[in-house]
């Protein structure tokens, strides 16, 4: 769909407008609610307003040691009952942490409501550990990190860019935590740490689907309203210095192909920079059209894949440019062309017709992801819980639409430049690279 002739001011007018209901119990849990009916299906999304970055500076991987335990078993729940039940009954589940967030979802057959609300209010009473299963999480948690950071081709770069990227804050940490960290936590730290933040007055329930708004509120007070308030929780400030001289290291990996990794930080979701760079972020890298991929994979035949992505944060939000280089191609080549095509950009070289093209994929994204339950869930979940304000999920489009090459253009003179990034290159081991 695509609104060109409209003017912004009844553009909104025309976008057709997701409905929700919103409710908030007694003990701070808020809660949302979304009937869409095409399917007889429902999801939904807990997510806690806890991440990595929440966590002490010696006591790393908490958060997402919690997700993990938050399957295990409960109060009512023993171990396997979890995944039991909801299978039995035609539901999946699956859960990620952030570094601002941790969340959680489940699909479930609309008629199978209460059960889901059932299962998933059990996650807020406790958590079964014992030392048995708490070791055993611990090897769950080591053979993550063999798999996803040490036996995954540029696995290391998470931690590499933000232990550069952030010097001060909990950003710094990686989300699966320091493996010392995880091997000396104890059982009273991952207790503490459960019953100060998992609680319903730092949570936010979204529920989507084939619902409806009355039987679904009288289910959630069934269900959550006997969860004990907790003590009020006051973020940290957030405080990091920011870059002013180019952070360049070289990294030597178990990799066949030599990499170069680009990274900017930039101004929290919900800016007008976060919005042209998200704009340009397409004009880069999506598809093949972009400039990335008919300048370096194309054109210049240097690349085997370059892409870029912004990544969204509480505090703050980053810009990525990866590249793998075709065999025997110069990464120092490789960031002249990507310097050459941002400098294109900051110098004002943006056609419309690219501009146009990327909202236009923005608008189909936004009118796809109404189909999509869970997305939904989670997006309500998200607003919600950063924003305070739901129906961002209705007008946020415009915040998109209305950005203009101007704006790009500004956003990446003042934030894309060179003494402004973190600038990785890996190579393989034992490679003679000069």
């Amino acid at each position: 769909m695509h609104f060109k002739g409209f003017s912004h001011s009844n553009m909104s007018d025309v976008i057709p407008r997701i409905d929700f209901k919103e409710i908030e119990l007694s003990n701070g849990l808020k809660v949302i609610m979304s009937r869409v009916s095409e399917i007889p299906m429902v999801a939904l999304n807990t997510t806690f307003k806890v991440g990595s970055k929440d966590e002490e500076e010696d006591k790393t991987g908490l958060a997402h040691f919690i997700e993990h335990l938050m399957f295990e078993g409960s109060k009512f729940l023993k171990s396997g009952e979890f995944d039991e039940i909801l299978n039995r009954n035609g539901g999946e589940s699956n859960a990620y942490t952030t570094w601002d967030s941790t969340s959680y979802y489940i699909v479930i057959p609309s008629n199978k409501l209460e059960t889901a609300l059932w299962l998933d209010s059990n996650r807020f009473f406790d958590i079964s550990l014992t030392e048995k299963s708490f070791v055993k999480q611990k090897d769950v948690i080591f053979e993550e990190k063999l798999q996803v950071y040490d036996n995954t081709p540029y696995g290391s770069l998470e931690v590499e860019s933000s232990r550069r990227l952030f010097s001060k804050s909990g950003y710094k940490s990686p989300i699966i935590g320091d493996m010392e960290h995880i091997k000396n936590m104890r059982l009273e730290d991952v207790f503490a740490f459960f019953k100060k933040y998992y609680i319903p007055n730092n949570a936010v329930l979204s529920i989507v689907g084939d619902i409806d708004y009355y039987e679904t509120e009288k289910l959630v007070r069934k269900y959550y309203d006997d969860i004990n308030r907790g003590e009020e929780i006051f973020s940290k400030e957030y405080f990091d210095d920011d870059i002013e001289e180019e952070i360049t290291d070289d990294i030597f990996d178990n990799i066949h192909l030599t990499g170069k990794f680009l990274f900017y930080k930039l101004p929290m979701p919900g800016s007008k920079a976060y919005y042209a760079i998200q704009i340009l972020n397409g004009i880069l890298s999506n598809g093949d059209s972009s400039r990335f991929y008919k300048e370096l994979v194309y054109r210049k035949e240097l690349v085997n894949d370059i892409e870029s992505y912004l990544y969204d944060m509480e505090k703050v939000s980053l810009f990525s440019i990866s590249s793998i280089a075709l065999e025997g191609r110069s990464i120092f080549e490789i960031e002249i062309e990507i310097d050459n095509i941002i400098e294109e950009i900051k110098s004002g070289n943006i056609h419309d017709y690219e501009v146009q093209k990327i909202k236009n994929k923005i608008e189909a994204g936004f009118n796809t992801r109404k189909l999509s339950i869970i997305s939904l869930a989670e997006r309500f979940s998200h607003i919600k819980t950063f924003y305070d304000d739901c129906e961002k999920i209705n007008n946020e489009i415009l915040n998109y639409l209305n950005i203009t090459k101007e704006d790009i253009v500004n956003a990446a003179n003042m934030h894309l430049n060179k003494n402004q990034r973190v600038n990785l290159n890996y190579f393989p081991i034992n490679e003679n690279w000069n």
